[in-house]
């Protein structure tokens, strides 16, 4: 009579600790690799709401032919404090942006009233990235000012504005390319450079694509 020896069912104790050991080299490997991945997204997303954010300023500055304005604005835990009695931060200086918001400026001073249309309100996302203007604008009240022929001036300026954002990754995980700059020139042309700042706080020349309009970056 012929015996049939049974099959082994599951994995030896040799077998699964190699297998276990495999997936922790693997995993070590890739874990800096997909913070990056993440870091990069998060960067890039950030950026790309900030230039929609000013195109909407433009478009509906020439839509309603009133002046529209995107602002730095205060946030807490998330949720953007925006209001007549809480407007635009002015305030001259190098700190982070908590929040920006676009409303339209009906009576044209420069501030939002309690009448006056809030269109969109965004809190910076995370604890990694920082969104700081440049001298120009912070001298302009960190406010950027779309006029109803679509074109941005400074508050109380008939000059042209310009303006830089530097919106940075502080996380670590990219070691280059940290930083985007979100870019005004010549009132109308939007764009947006890439760069890397471990301070950020270097003002870089802005990179612009075409002839006019807005250059959003894809991709991480």
């Amino acid at each position: 009579m012929t015996r049939f020896r049974p099959a082994h069912a599951g994995f030896t104790m040799i077998e699964l600790m190699i297998v276990v050991t495999l997936l922790a080299v693997l995993a070590a490997f890739a874990f800096p690799s997909f913070q990056s991945f993440i870091a990069s997204n998060r960067l890039t997303a950030e950026s790309n709401e900030l230039l929609s954010g000013m195109n909407l300023a433009r478009s509906e500055a020439v839509r309603v032919q009133r002046r529209v304005l995107l602002c730095r604005a205060a946030a807490a835990d998330g949720v953007v404090n925006f209001s007549a009695t809480n407007g635009c931060v002015t305030t001259a200086n190098s700190e982070p942006w908590q929040a920006w918001a676009v409303f339209v400026d009906e009576n044209s001073n420069g501030a939002i009233d309690g009448t006056e249309r809030i269109l969109r309100m965004q809190a910076i996302t995370g604890n990694a990235l920082e969104l700081i203007s440049n001298d120009d604008l912070a001298a302009a009240g960190n406010r950027i000012a779309f006029r109803p022929d679509g074109m941005a001036r400074g508050q109380g300026s008939l000059a042209l504005q310009t303006a830089q954002i530097r919106v940075c990754d502080r996380s670590g995980a990219l070691g280059g390319s940290n930083m985007r700059v979100v870019s005004l020139v010549s009132g109308s042309r939007m764009s947006i450079a890439r760069g890397s700042d471990a301070n950020c706080g270097v003002t870089v020349a802005p990179v612009e694509e075409g002839g006019g309009g807005s250059t959003p970056v894809e991709g991480g």
